[in-house]
């Protein structure tokens, strides 16, 4: 499985990475929504993790991500969110959202249930894709 790690602090997206190469996922880093793009297109990878506030960033690039993309789910992260942004990005085409600082675990819990078909978060019983 191939997953696209962008953020532009380089120490989130090595240690983004790190853990998830660690789960045994190959995974291409990029400094910027224009690489991102350009990974995308290259290839399609399983997953997209990317940071909302980096140059090329934000709500547009989730959106264009999923349109390059449609079926790869896009787990968006920030250090300056709150429920208003959350929301918007599910509206934009997010998967999952996630305010920094990370729970590892609950990322990765994320990228799993994702490319297992499953829905993040997982809620009891009502359980819909985001």
């Amino acid at each position: 499985m191939r997953i696209v790690v962008a953020d532009d602090d380089a120490a989130m997206r090595s240690l983004v990475s790190d853990e998830l190469e660690e789960e045994g996922y190959e995974v291409i880093q990029v400094a910027d929504g224009e690489a991102a793009v350009r990974a995308v297109s290259e290839r399609v990878p399983d997953v997209v993790v990317t940071d909302l506030r980096m140059p090329h960033g934000g709500l547009e690039l989730v959106a264009t991500l999923k349109t390059l993309a449609p079926h790869t789910p896009v787990i968006l992260m920030t250090a300056f969110g709150d429920k208003q942004t959350e929301t918007l990005a599910y509206q934009w085409g997010a998967s999952a959202y996630f305010n920094k600082p990370v729970r590892m675990g609950e990322l990765k819990a994320a990228v799993r249930n994702l490319l297992e078909g499953r829905t993040w978060p997982e809620k009891g019983g009502d359980q819909t894709h985001l």
